[in-house]
């Protein structure tokens, strides 16, 4: 797979904090405000929109799934979500059909070792939210 070089947010999971006094939780969001930009590089896993799954008629039920995977220097947590993703010129790489950015969910991280077993990078394989912030 070629590699493009790109820039992305990354959103931290933010867990809300148990109210000692009536045991309650505030909830717990994605912080779309404060995201940590990273450079990294990749590209589609498979071609935009490509995974379709239709499944029997009397269940009436469809799914699109897509898929990117990215290499960056450090480790995101399977939690975080990735966004805005900009090629070298600024511009969006990924974006929703209103244009805006579009966001994915973490679905897994794999170290890059090279050929004496230090980390170089780190593949990041993520899914497109169904339903997009």
């Amino acid at each position: 797979m070629k590699r493009y070089e790109f820039s992305a947010d990354i959103y931290k999971y933010v867990l809300g904090e148990q109210d000692p006094d009536t045991g309650s939780f505030p909830e717990s969001y994605w912080d779309y405000d404060n995201p940590r930009t990273v450079r990294a590089t990749g590209g589609s896993v498979r071609t935009w929109q490509s995974i379709e799954k239709f499944l029997r008629q009397e269940q009436g039920s469809y799914s699109n799934e897509s898929w990117i995977q990215l290499f960056m220097p450090f480790r995101p947590d399977l939690d975080d979500q990735i966004g805005n993703v900009r090629n070298k010129a600024g511009e969006l790489v990924y974006a929703n059909e209103d244009g805006t950015d579009t966001v994915f969910n973490v679905r897994g991280v794999f170290p890059q070792v090279d050929m004496n077993g230090k980390t170089i990078d780190y593949q990041v394989v993520c899914a497109r939210i169904q339903i997009q912030p």
